[in-house]
């Protein structure tokens, strides 16, 4: 009984020895136990002749038994559970022959090789061949030891009988249920592939499912299940919108491979940041995201962890648009922040779902990453709110389309310095930057200390 494939019976011997450890263990002990038995009727006086020598030997061979058992639990000889098992079984079959030998009785000479053939056959779980060796010799030597007694008169053919039925029989129905319990062990290993296969299959699947969507998305679909991940819940979160400036103009310049990489270092910054802040990356559309502080996973403090993120995004960001940027094709970074109450939760149809969040809060990220340029953080009253005032701030009024009233929006601008630009892709040849950035249409108005009603609309992609 093997598999056909090398290879694959490799394996089931490897798994078998694993899986069938902990079976060897309280065999082992329950061996230990019945040999406990056995020495205490020697000691009420069961054997006449070899007494003295069987409360010698039995108490070894359940130190033997004992020992095997500790082998059992320990993962650094997994490799001698099979040796052992069939060992001490062989021992103790050949030891109950010899003890009970001088009694001239071969009912219980074949009724202790039966309990030894018991194990050895199916409680130590030993593959049909290694159980064969282990248990034929001391059948054997029973079937030999009850003819001698025949041959010399010690017994009657009667007792022949009953002395050879009773080893034989064990051997053989031992066997067959050997056999049987090889036979499940081996299918048990088949429904392990099986379930293995499945489950990586499923493991990759979602996987792959999971770089379309937030981590954070696909495992609240997997731990609440599918009804509860497409409830729509209202949230208190910050919203934040990132958007490259000037990336239209760089890609009309050097093309989509270059565009392609800035895109890839952009998203694996914008990613890797929210993750370490707890946010989740609702979506990417071009070169602009949308992050969710405080959904799926509330959180009272998501002003606060909101302008954190967003200030570690302008620096990490930086060093990506510096390392792309030349004099002709500037790159820069702007954010906009705001908090208040959105519908999170999947929307769509039973063909196609999408996760998504709705509302004002979401819309005026939006608008106020339109309007930042390079360098800034703009915040809406509901983030500004909920932060404290930060010197450098500075506070205007802002229309923005589909917003009737105008916004109060404080303004961070995290520039220091005048940025340098190398050739694209590259750490050599560094050009600094002598000149201001020409202004472009939808560039933000001059921000002016204190409040000032602006009603001129900008576009809302300068990029």
């Amino acid at each position: 009984m093997r598999f056909l494939d090398d290879t694959v019976e490799q394996d089931y011997v490897s798994w078998r020895r694993e899986h069938v450890r902990a079976f060897t263990q309280f065999a082992m002990y329950g061996a230990a136990g019945a040999a406990g038995c056995a020495f205490v009727a020697v000691a009420l006086g069961a054997l006449d002749e070899y007494r003295g020598l069987a409360l010698v030997l039995i108490p070894a061979m359940i130190g033997l038994l004992l020992a095997g058992a500790v082998v059992a639990r320990r993962d650094d000889l997994g490799h001698l559970v099979l040796p052992w098992s069939g060992l001490a079984n062989l021992i103790g079959g050949v030891l109950a022959v010899a003890l009970t030998y001088p009694t001239d009785n071969p009912a219980l000479i074949g009724a202790c090789v039966t309990m030894a053939a018991y194990f050895g056959l199916t409680m130590f779980r030993l593959p049909p061949r290694f159980a064969l060796l282990s248990v034929s010799p001391y059948v054997v030597l029973a079937a030999a030891a009850t003819l001698r007694l025949h041959a010399t008169g010690r017994i009657d053919d009667q007792e022949l009988a009953v002395g050879l039925f009773i080893p034989v029989t064990a051997l053989l129905s031992g066997m067959v249920l050997n056999l049987a319990m090889e036979w499940l062990t081996r299918q048990t290993y088949v429904d392990h592939l099986i379930i293995d296969s499945q489950q990586d299959a499923l493991f990759d699947e979602r996987s792959n499912m999971a770089r379309f969507v937030s981590p954070d998305i696909a495992e609240t679909a997997h731990l609440s299940g599918l009804p509860d991940a497409v409830r729509t819940e209202i949230y208190s979160l910050t919203a934040l919108s990132i958007d490259l400036r000037g990336f239209t103009t760089f890609t009309q310049r050097h093309g989509a491979e270059f565009m392609v990489q800035v895109l890839q270092e952009y998203y694996a910054v914008v990613i890797d940041a929210a993750a370490e802040y707890g946010a989740t990356v609702k979506d990417f559309a071009g070169d602009g995201a949308l992050i969710l502080v405080g959904a799926p996973f509330p959180r009272p403090d998501h002003p606060r962890v909101g302008l954190n993120l967003a200030r570690h995004l302008i620096a990490r960001v930086r060093v990506v648009t510096d390392k792309w940027a030349t004099p002709e094709t500037p790159l820069g970074v702007g954010i906009g922040l705001s908090s208040g109450e959105c519908a999170v939760g999947a929307i769509g149809t039973d063909a196609q779902l999408e996760y998504a969040a709705i509302g004002t809060t979401v819309n005026l990220s939006a608008r106020l990453c339109g309007r930042a340029e390079d360098g800034q953080i703009l915040m809406g009253p509901g983030t500004a709110r909920a932060l404290e005032e930060t010197p450098g701030w500075v506070r205007t009024m802002l229309t923005f389309r589909g917003i009737t009233e105008p916004v109060e929006v404080t303004i961070e601008d995290t520039r220091a310095a005048r940025p340098t630009f190398t050739t694209p892709g590259t750490a050599s040849g560094v050009v600094p930057m002598q000149r201001e950035p020409a202004p472009e249409p939808g560039d933000v108005p001059p921000v002016v200390q204190g409040h000032a009603n602006v009603t001129a609309e900008a576009p809302e992609d300068p990029s």
